[in-house]
């Protein structure tokens, strides 16, 4: 019984078959292959793949084509990703402005700066606002076991913006001109969500 070892490399029965290998080495190879089944049939296998590519008269694809085949298919593996997300409501837990009842967002006639605590679920939300000019800078940290990869975003009053959270789970949000707002966290498959915040003097 012949081993594996025994039996032709690939690349010189394709060498074979194709007419490329030299006199001798082929005498030799065809010596072998004569007495050796599983050579044989492979031997015939390349000699039908190689007639197949000679005889083929189909012309290919145009690139566009392709890449919209391609992409049909990348669309389709999205559209089947999970897309079950926890949507939480964040509750004001503490407000620095203790004249004014906890409420969502910042209440009119506030000073310029003002901190917010936001309570949701395992995790707290740290806001900073303050005025800068006639616009505002909300900045902030999220307070909890894990916001690796986590997001925040801001949008209302015409205007969007968004940043993510660094390693120590911080962000600031480019200036936004006064008005109402909706804040968002994006955790994993949680969205945490602030309605209701108010830049305004």
């Amino acid at each position: 019984m012949k081993t594996a070892s025994e039996h032709i490399l690939f690349a010189k029965l394709a060498d074979i078959a194709e007419g490329r290998a030299a006199d001798a080495e082929r005498a030799a190879s065809m010596a072998h292959i004569s007495n050796c089944s599983e050579c044989t049939e492979q031997l015939k296998q390349l000699g039908n793949v190689l007639e197949l590519m000679r005889t083929d008269t189909a012309a290919d694809a145009p690139r566009d084509v392709l890449a919209f085949a391609v992409g049909v298919f990348s669309r389709h593996e999205k559209l089947r990703e999970p897309s079950l997300l926890r949507r939480i409501v964040a509750a004001l837990s503490f407000d620095s402005s203790a004249n004014l009842a906890p409420a969502f967002g910042v209440r009119s006639g506030q000073a310029a700066s003002r901190q917010l605590l936001y309570s949701a679920e395992e995790n707290d939300i740290d806001l900073r606002i303050r005025a800068d000019g006639e616009n505002w800078i909300v900045a902030g940290q999220v307070l909890g076991e894990d916001c690796a990869g986590g997001r925040i975003e801001i949008e209302g009053a015409g205007e969007s913006a968004g940043a993510d959270l660094n390693e120590l789970c911080e962000f600031t949000l480019p200036p936004l001109s006064a008005g109402s707002y909706t804040l968002r966290l994006r955790l994993g498959n949680a969205e945490v969500e602030i309605p209701g915040l108010e830049l305004r003097s």
